[in-house]
């Protein structure tokens, strides 16, 4: 089983630092590009941030859940709740990197 509970703050500081980029990304698109789509490469700080914000919480969901600190693992029904509820962050993250994706396809042709 991972201990991750002893990361818990660079796991903290990692998430809310993603965050911050993420939104000052998200900001700044306008003023950087005006009402033209961004060119592919400046897609790549959002969709890393987004996956690091997405680990982060991920990460502090499984210790607080799973890996509790009071030595008692969490029960078949909590690690089966957190792994579907993980696997549907990524799941979603990964529809919205698709249809990001086209967006930006079909606003370039």
């Amino acid at each position: 089983m991972l201990r991750l509970h002893k990361y818990r703050k660079q796991i903290l500081i990692v998430e809310f630092i993603a965050l911050a980029v993420l939104i000052g990304s998200m900001l700044t698109v306008k003023q950087l590009f005006g009402g033209a789509p961004p060119p592919a490469l400046f897609w790549l700080v959002p969709i890393i941030a987004s996956f690091l914000v997405i680990s982060g919480f991920s990460a502090n969901l499984y210790i607080r859940w799973v890996e509790s600190t009071d030595k008692q693992s969490g029960n078949s029904t909590q690690k089966l709740f957190v792994y579907l509820l993980i696997l549907t962050l990524y799941a979603s993250w990964v529809f919205a990197l698709i249809q990001a994706w086209q967006a930006t396809n079909t606003l370039s042709q």
